[in-house]
């Protein structure tokens, strides 16, 4: 199952027919995966509200109360290197929204791609180009 965008499963209650949802904070980051964890556990981890942060306006969900100090004492060395637009549509100037379980970690930094995104970019053999180009684009796109 993708990740939901607009609603996120609380809790069953009594039977597997009775479901409750609730909103998602319209101001949360990566549809609530932990950024953190990309880097400490080289996987896409969903965060829990309970653990949560807010950075220059966004809400960052985490999988624990140390992650969330962690990441306190450093916000910009976790944040998405293109804020949560895919780096490969970006090098093919489009901004494209991601799938956050979609990753790649180079330099240090976070980069997220939509469904087919990082695949194509692992066949691209020229890493090197494909960032210089997507973060071109970021730049123009932004401005």
């Amino acid at each position: 199952m993708k990740p939901l965008n607009k609603i996120l499963f609380v809790a069953l209650l009594f039977s597997s027919t009775h479901w409750v949802y609730a909103e998602l904070p319209k101001n949360l980051a990566i549809e609530g995966y932990s950024l953190v964890s990309y880097f400490e556990k080289d996987k896409a981890e969903m965060g829990f509200a309970r653990y949560s942060a807010e950075y220059e306006g966004k809400l960052y969900w985490f999988s624990s109360a140390n992650q969330v100090d962690t990441f306190n004492s450093n916000p910009s060395r976790y944040l998405p290197r293109f804020s949560g637009f895919c780096a490969y549509s970006l090098a093919l100037g489009r901004k494209v929204p991601v799938d956050p379980t979609n990753f790649k970690i180079i330099a240090d930094q976070l980069l997220l791609f939509h469904p087919d995104g990082l695949r194509e970019w692992d066949r691209s053999n020229n890493e090197e180009e494909l960032l210089r180009r997507a973060t071109k684009s970021f730049l123009s796109l932004e401005f």
